[in-house]
């Protein structure tokens, strides 16, 4: 790239330091030589005055007697000066009184006279200079001289002297030129090699690269040795953090694998008590039965019919709260196997298994057709089951209860919704309902082991979509959840 194109410090250095060479070379040269044409017009100015006084001083006798050929001789001698084109002696009264001409076939007129009392004056006349000098005997005029001497010698003399002075400016450019490059590549290479350092660095991420220090001791070899120092501090800090970052790495590993253990041991224990318990309950459960249908066979007692409704109450919560604890495991167990279903025939499906379970109640049923997703068939059924299952509890206490499942599409995949009419709740504990065993209304009100939104929580989350819930009290509710389009890989 061109030194005037380019954009780098020792490009721009260049050619400040050109530019500020030249120009005082420019102005140097251009002094020079008005000087030097000042120097040799003032020189011709200061021989045609000698010569003028000169000749005046041998034309005195000439002038007293009016011996035109004495004068005539005298200005004849003025043939051994070149650059005197034409001479002339004048009275005081203005006459030629002898003329002396190089170049007979153009004389020149006189055109210019002394003024009173000036003694020398000198004019420029077209390519020559006309100089007049007074004649004196004993103080007083008795005529004057004019000589009329061309300039081309002196024009010679400033083509030559321009000439010289040309050659000196382009010599003295050229030990400018060679002494720019020489700042340039003192000043501009330990400032490419920071550069090239940096930009490594940066590009590499290697902290053990330096630049290298000039010998200079100057303020540019304190920026690199600064900047080496910086280096060496963030090479330090980068190995402290490498270190803690795999130090980080292995007991983030070690629990990972410590927190896994225990997951699964967990979910071990929960499914073997879950499922142990399934057979003492049962058993307790005919147990009820056959009592409640003994009943006339025992002594009349008071209580007897409502221990035995008790123990039938206790022992189908119990199951409910085994049946939400084997779904909440199997939310996290369970190998996922994605597949197309149909989310609106699913929601169909499960509230007319809810209308056949409580027959005496008439809700409002509206499902949205057509919702459709990717996921895995039976854990999407406990999600939905356990929503609308909430919502068919939720509105057992409304009137004119409403219930309705609907969908969205966007762009990230379909958002599935479950609304009702029912008690609702309040939107400053909504962050609470999807965690284990965490109720908003007590078991009085409104029976439920408070597992199922949990399980509903992991099982979208395991499909890589998020659920949330909307309402106010006495209000109803919404919850939605997404399935992203993810097909079984």
């Amino acid at each position: 790239m061109s030194i005037w194109n380019s954009r780098t410090i020792s490009g721009k250095l260049t050619r400040i330091n050109l530019l500020m060479s030249g120009t005082a070379l420019v102005l140097a040269y251009i002094s020079f030589l008005a000087y030097g044409l000042y120097t040799l017009r003032g020189n011709l100015i200061s021989s045609l005055t000698a010569e003028a006084s000169i000749v005046g001083e041998n034309s005195v006798t000439a002038l007293m007697f009016d011996d035109r050929q004495a004068a005539q001789a005298t200005l004849s001698a003025l043939q051994s000066s070149p650059q005197i084109q034409w001479a002339a002696i004048v009275r005081p009264d203005g006459t030629v009184f002898a003329r002396y001409v190089r170049n007979a076939s153009n004389p020149p007129e006189l055109g210019a006279k002394l003024a009173p009392g000036q003694k020398v004056g000198h004019w420029q006349r077209g390519q020559g200079i006309l100089l007049a000098s007074r004649i004196e005997f004993q103080g007083k005029p008795v005529g004057e001289v004019y000589l009329l001497a061309a300039t081309a010698d002196l024009a010679r003399s400033a083509i030559e002297f321009g000439i010289i002075s040309a050659g000196i400016l382009l010599l003295c450019f050229l030990i400018a030129l060679l002494a720019t490059s020489a700042f340039r590549r003192l000043l501009t290479e330990p400032l490419n090699s920071l550069a090239e350092t940096a930009q490594a660095v940066s590009r590499e991420r290697d902290y053990s690269m330096r630049a290298k220090t000039p010998r200079s001791g100057d303020e540019l070899a304190a920026l690199v040795q600064s900047f080496n120092e910086m280096l060496d501090q963030i090479q330090e800090r980068d190995r402290a953090l490498e270190t803690s970052r795999i130090d980080l790495e292995e007991r983030v590993r070690d629990r990972t694998a410590e927190l896994t253990t225990a997951n699964k041991e967990l979910e071990a224990f929960t499914y073997s008590v879950a499922h142990d318990l399934r057979g003492p309950l049962q058993q307790i459960n005919n147990i009820g039965f056959l009592l409640e249908q003994a009943e006339d066979n025992f002594p009349t007692m008071p209580q007897t019919r409502a221990l035995i409704d008790k123990l039938g109450s206790g022992t189908r919560r119990m199951s409910m709260l085994i049946e939400d604890l084997l779904n909440l495991s199997r939310a996290t167990s369970t190998p996922l196997h994605r597949t197309p279903i149909d989310l609106s025939s699913m929601a169909e499906e499960i509230l007319a298994g809810l209308q056949a379970e409580d027959s005496s109640r008439h809700v409002a049923i509206t499902v949205e057709k057509g919702a459709r997703a990717i996921a895995d068939e039976g854990l999407i059924h406990v999600v939905l089951e356990n929503v609308l299952r909430n919502a068919w509890k939720y509105t057992s206490k409304t009137p004119a209860a409403e219930i309705g499942f609907s969908y969205a599409e966007e762009s990230a995949g379909p958002v599935f919704s479950v609304h009702d009419n029912g008690a609702g709740f309040n939107p400053q504990y909504a962050d609470r309902l999807f965690k284990p065993f965490q109720r908003l209304h007590s078991q009085n009100e409104f029976p439920g082991t408070g597992i199922g939104l949990a399980t509903a929580y992991r099982i979208v989350t395991r499909h890589g979509g998020r659920i949330w819930a909307k309402g106010k009290v006495n209000g109803g509710a919404e919850f939605c959840f997404t399935l992203p389009y993810v097909a079984e890989p």
